[in-house]
């Protein structure tokens, strides 16, 4: 039996290297778009000050996985990045770069240059046989070479240090780290003592030579008078010293409300903490520096499963505790427990400002929240909101109110599996493919899984009251389902809508799709190790808010039971021998008959209920 190889990943190098006269990330670029100085600056970094030829951001290959790198898209062309002014105190100037070779160049191909007053002092250039060797001037001699070729395919951190007196003597060094995130490099030159053209190093050149035979993806540059070692924000895998499974849950623990408020993400993994590595008090471990642990709660943790060559986010957030056991002194797990960027919203109170945001739809809404809340771009995916909303002082916890906002608009508001905050609006149940066509089914052939009917009345509501901040309340109601069922009442206040008209358009929604209670599966239990090829890209593949269907045939006579549901939360357990994949659900029977106008299939009047 095989299953998904799953990497735990941890970030103990929260904060940036000390000393870095400048740096560069180009996660704030955009995709696609060329560099220059004009956007290359904010939060990418330091702003290039000259930049010759066409380089571009990209998505493509990035370090770390996530943001955005540069590259060159011409081939025969050389493009370069450049910061002037940038002379060190002392006599030592070092540089940090990322590279990922795509394939090997035709022929040698600069990789970076420094320069003094006098001109080039010093080029580093890699050969077509891939080895990294620095000159003395731009060409004049080779003074240092590495030995091994860089590595295809895959990023690597390259370090070099000059140290050059006033006179213009000294020596270079590179390393180059195959791990890039190890403190232990693959291959290291130094040069011997040289008289250096031009002075002391005050401008660096940031190549990206490309010929017809290959490339290289650059990420992460930067400058500083010391070695400056890993960038902030790398991972450190943890997956070889874990013992047992892991756990994780993210969304809704049951849907007993038509308006649903997803929890906060959470996870567990047990490592093996024999060699004391991830205990706290260990000053002199590899996750410590000086008499200071790395340690602590609040570092970013990952988790990821690759099944068939394809990666798949299982879970990001921060570590909430390191609880760390010790069986007499033969053997120590810690047990590492993570809760996702709800946490960090939750915790984030906000002074009041003047009102602002008057009359602007939800999605902005969240944005300007985040914004507030300082939570990075790059980390959320929010679409536009279908409702209007009232001003805001934005006092308070942001996460208390992007759950606010979310439940005005009757929309989705949860962290996904990569760590990024998600908006969907109200009609992205109704319009977008994931939630109005089914993503997976189950019931059909060979299906090792469990999903039980629940008749109870949890999302059965036929009284609707709503009522806005200022406004009057809003009552919506179905006599039938009330003579009936008796009456049952969902009560929402202090909603941020505009006017009472929208609050009456909100209730009315609500009355429609919970007027009457329910025969549905509320959660599907799937055993994904026992139908492996088939079933580890559906479970690791789908995400809160899609669509899939259950179909139940009942013993004896009778026609299958068919329901389509929404993924409402999900769920991962596995040890070495099993994985377990649990959904939560809600019902999608009453989402596909709204008029949407100007849709072929929603937009038939008489025949759908009047969405809003």
């Amino acid at each position: 039996m095989s299953l998904p190889v799953v990497s735990v990943e941890v970030m103990f190098d929260t904060a940036p290297p000390s000393g870095v006269a400048k740096t560069n990330s180009f996660d704030g670029g955009t995709n696609g778009v060329t560099i220059s100085t004009g956007n290359s600056g904010g939060s990418n970094g330091s702003a290039f000050n000259v930049i010759t030829g066409s380089p571009q951001y990209t998505n493509a290959q990035v370090f770390g996985g996530s943001g955005l790198a540069a590259f060159n898209p011409t081939s025969g062309a050389d493009c370069h990045m450049d910061w002037t002014g940038v002379t060190q105190v002392g006599d030592t100037f070092c540089l940090r770069l990322y590279m990922r070779l795509v394939s090997a160049t035709s022929a040698i191909q600069r990789v970076a240059v420094v320069q003094g007053p006098g001109g080039v002092v010093s080029a580093v250039w890699m050969t077509s046989g891939r080895i990294l060797r620095v000159y003395l001037g731009f060409s004049i001699s080779i003074t240092a070479q590495l030995a091994t070729p860089v590595p295809i395919g895959q990023w690597c951190r390259v370090e070099l240090r000059w140290r050059i007196d006033s006179g213009g003597s000294g020596t270079a060094e590179i390393w180059r780290y195959d791990d890039p995130n190890s403190a232990v490099a693959s291959d290291y030159a130094l040069s011997s003592t040289q008289a250096w053209p031009s002075g002391k190093p005050g401008m660096v050149e940031w190549h990206l030579q490309r010929d017809a035979g290959g490339w290289w993806y650059l990420d992460n540059v930067a400058v500083s008078d010391q070695r400056i070692g890993p960038v902030q924000g790398t991972w450190t895998d943890v997956s070889l010293v874990a013992k047992r499974g892991i756990t994780t849950k993210r969304g809704s623990d049951r849907v007993i409300s038509p308006v649903i408020r997803y929890d906060a993400g959470t996870a567990m993994v047990h490592v093996n903490n024999t060699d004391r590595r991830f205990d706290p008090t260990n000053v002199d471990g590899p996750h410590a520096t000086g008499t200071r642990t790395k340690v602590t709660p609040m570092k970013p943790l990952r988790i990821r499963a690759t099944w068939n060559a394809v990666t798949y986010d299982v879970f990001r957030g921060f570590v909430d505790q390191w609880n760390v056991d010790h069986v007499a002194d033969v053997y120590s797990e810690a047990t590492v427990t993570a809760t996702d960027g709800f946490k960090v919203l939750r915790n984030r109170k906000r002074p009041a400002v003047a009102p602002v945001g008057a009359g602007e739809n939800a999605g902005a809404r969240v944005n300007r929240i985040l914004d507030s809340a300082g939570w990075p771009a790059a980390d959320r995916v929010i679409a536009t909101g279908n409702s209007t909303l009232q001003e805001t002082t934005l006092e308070g916890d942001a996460l208390s109110e992007l759950q606010a906002v979310a439940e005005s608009e009757i929309g989705e508001l949860y962290i996904d599996a990569s760590g990024k905050v998600v908006f969907r609006n109200r009609q992205a149940v109704i319009l977008e493919s994931r939630s109005n066509s089914v993503q997976a089914t189950f019931g059909v052939g060979f299906t090792p899984a469990v999903a039980k009917l629940s008749t109870d009345d949890a999302t059965f509501y036929n009284e609707i009251r709503a009522t806005r901040t200022g406004g009057s309340e809003q009552v919506a109601g179905d006599a039938a389902s009330q003579a009936e069922f008796l009456v049952k009442t969902f009560e929402a206040g202090s909603l941020l809508l505009v006017d009472d008209t929208a609050a009456a358009a909100y209730a009315s929604w609500i009355l429609y799709v919970s007027k009457e209670p329910e025969v549905r599966f509320d959660s599907i239990e799937i055993h994904a190790h026992a139908d492996p090829d088939n079933l580890f890209p559906v479970v690791l593949s789908r995400e809160i808010g899609d669509r899939i269907r259950i179909i139940r045939q009942p013993s004896g006579d009778g026609d299958p039971i068919t329901r389509d549901c929404f993924i409402r939360g999900i769920s991962h357990q596995t040890t070495g021998a099993t994985w377990i994949t649990t959904w939560n659900l809600q019902s999608a029977t009453k989402y596909g008959s709204f008029l949407v106008l100007n849709n072929s299939v929603l937009g038939r009047l008489n025949e759908n209920a009047l969405g809003f």
